[in-house]
């Protein structure tokens, strides 16, 4: 099977030939991008586009029906009714229905699903090739769209725009639209640098984004759009504005991420089934009059994401955190929350926490390097059972104070409360400095109660009694996850190292079984701040 496996990936891949915007081979060599794909395909070749064609199989062989005879069968009129029915032989039936595949139908499926998920190009040359094949090769080539919006006019690109093949497709081969679930959306604008700064996109691509988002109304099972801007709302176009609302219409859609473009927040909205909301730097601004949703309720969503890292950004106040701030979303509804701010922001989140009595999943991703953070207190959420805090003490001097502020937030937490796990990411140059954290202080808040001695009571031994548990009695996990910065530590097994020491820096945390412990590399780029 699994020779097989390789011998069709051999088969169906092709040099497409694909030319980039200026008519000459994009720079590149391995560009894997979805619509270099698609023209390698043949899917954008043709009328129709997509008709199936046979010369890139694998030789398989065919079943062969045995030749016909002439046996005459026997007449009804020499059928002895009392009698059962006389066995006939089917030597002059059909033979079994046969498909060409080496393997029954089913077992393709599990192929293409556990094996060639991620081979965009061979999913589209086999669904082009067997069309029997084709819908479930397509679920996966056309569910995550990626698609970039590049200036036009620029001869060196790091990533050419596929925007333009995208839309002739999708003309072309219009039964792909129910198959799209997912649009990513990267407008970067115009990479070339003038004395007024980075200018945005061209009219041209403005037009072009329009158009895709237009597009948007035939994908009846669209579910996530995301969206990264170079440009503004305020600066767009009426006609990509009035695409825009086109999109929020649609109604299968429930996920939207937002980065750089600065929407109202209000709207949002127009979004009926919204459910998870992404704002990452710039992608939120404050609310603006439309008569559209002039009257419009707070929108009940279930989670909330707001990466802003930006120092001079008030996010959670244009969010509805604040007292006297307009509620673009109800927050006694919210169950997911997600914030990446810098530490003094935090001070931000506080009143609106006191709303978010169904919240049941936490995350705080804090920067400590520019002061510490400021103390969150949430006692206000009885519904919490997942918790997830990070602490980065790399570029600090004493890092127990940049420490001490998770062991403080976790103090504000009700021992009775219904808290069922708690992820802590710490980020450190070396494992070495992680052992000089006040573990200590952290373990202290999960002591045991002490029982009440009788007077003139003997004390047993043979009981085997468990303590009961004060702090968080339904804890089931209390993970650590280091992210060192030095990569030998990974490769020597540090971590094993740190885990002899478990016992030794958290005994209450390591006698109730929920401590658990990962190490990962964490260089400059990796995405700390987004770890999930």
């Amino acid at each position: 099977m699994r020779k097989w496996l390789q011998k069709l990936k051999k088969r169906t891949t092709v040099d497409d030939g694909s030319l980039d915007d200026s008519g000459s081979r994009p720079r590149g060599a391995d560009d894997t991008r979805i619509t270099r794909s698609f023209s390698s395909a043949g899917l954008l070749d043709g009328p129709k586009g997509y008709q199936p064609s046979y010369q890139e199989l694998p030789v398989i062989p065919v079943w062969k029906a045995p030749p016909r005879t002439n046996k005459p069968l026997p007449s009804p009129s020499t059928f002895d009714t009392s009698k059962p029915l006389p066995k006939i032989r089917h030597e002059s039936l059909p033979g079994p229905t046969t498909t060409p595949f080496p393997f029954p139908t089913e077992l393709m499926f599990l192929l293409i699903d556990n094996y060639l998920s991620q081979e965009l190009q061979t999913l589209l040359n086999l669904g082009r090739a067997l069309p029997a094949l084709r819908h479930q090769c397509w679920t996966h080539a056309f569910r995550s769209v990626k698609i970039f919006i590049r200036q036009r006019e620029i001869e060196r690109k790091m990533t050419s725009s596929n925007v333009d093949l995208f839309l002739q497709l999708l003309s072309r081969t219009p039964e792909i639209y129910p198959y799209i679930c997912e649009l990513d959306v990267e407008d970067r604008g115009r990479l070339v640098w003038h004395h007024r700064g980075l200018l945005s996109s061209s009219q041209e691509d403005l037009t072009t984004l329009s158009l895709l988002l237009v597009q948007t109304q035939r994908m009846t099972k669209l579910k996530s759009f995301r969206i990264t801007s170079s440009i503004v709302w305020t600066n767009l176009p009426i006609h990509v504005k009035e695409a825009f609302f086109a999109m929020f219409n649609s109604p299968t859609l429930s996920e939207i991420s937002l980065s750089g473009i600065l929407l109202p927040v209000n709207l949002l909205a127009l979004v009926k089934n919204l459910q998870v909301v992404d704002f990452q730097t710039g992608g939120v601004g404050p609310p603006k009059f439309h008569q559209s949703v002039a009257y419009a309720r707070p929108k009940q969503v279930d989670a909330l994401k707001i990466r802003d890292r930006n120092p001079f950004s008030n996010p959670m106040s244009v969010l509805g955190f604040s007292d006297h701030s307009f509620k673009p979303f109800s927050l006694a509804h919210l169950k997911s929350l997600e914030i990446c701010l810098p530490g003094k922001s935090l001070e931000t989140v506080q009143d609106g926490l006191k709303l978010c009595q169904s919240l049941e999943v936490f995350k705080i991703f804090v920067g400590t390097a520019g002061g510490l953070p400021h103390p969150l207190i949430l006692d206000c959420l009885p519904s919490l059972k997942s918790l997830t805090l990070a602490a980065d003490i790399t570029n600090i001097l004493d890092s127990a104070i940049r420490f001490d502020w998770v062991v403080n937030l976790l103090e504000s937490i009700p021992a009775t409360s219904s808290l069922q796990e708690v992820i802590l990411l710490i980020r450190t140059p070396s494992l070495e400095q992680g052992k000089q954290c006040e573990w200590g202080v952290l373990d202290a808040l999960f002591e045991p109660p002490s029982k009440p001695k009788l007077l003139n009571t003997p004390v047993r031994d043979d009981l085997t009694e468990e303590e009961p548990h004060a702090q968080w009695p339904s804890l089931g996990l209390f993970k650590i996850v280091w992210c060192t910065a030095r990569s030998q530590d990974v490769h020597e097994n540090r971590n094993e190292d740190f885990l002899a020491h478990l016992p030794i820096f958290m005994p209450h945390l390591d006698k109730r079984g929920v401590l658990k412990m990962q190490t990962t590399y964490s260089d400059t780029q990796y995405n700390f701040w987004t770890y999930t």
